[in-house]
């Protein structure tokens, strides 16, 4: 039970979780990397925490851009771009002291 408690505690809704990090998340981001990563939010909301996984990344850039090469005029280098959706989650996922 106390175990049960502590779990229950810790945890936090992926709504919550968005809210209390958007801000932070967005400063480090510029506009066109915002607009990615507010669908990628979205999606984790909405969808669950495997939308945040790095395996699903060139789905989830066709689904918003239509194909990679124009996610890629958007949003840079393959590299650059798995770096924005790697890095916004550390941020994502920080922890905040009581």
């Amino acid at each position: 039970m106390r175990k049960r408690m502590a779990h229950a505690k810790l945890s936090i809704t992926r709504t919550a979780r968005v809210a209390t990090s958007k801000t932070n998340i967005y400063n480090l981001l510029n506009d066109k990397q915002r607009e990615f990563v507010s669908y990628v939010l979205h999606n984790y909301i909405d969808v669950g925490v495997d939308e945040l996984d790095v395996s699903k990344l060139s789905t989830v850039l066709t689904a918003k851009y239509g194909n990679i090469h124009a996610a890629q005029q958007e949003l840079g280098t393959v590299q650059e771009i798995q770096g924005t959706f790697v890095g916004f989650q550390a941020e994502l996922y920080r922890e905040t002291s009581a």
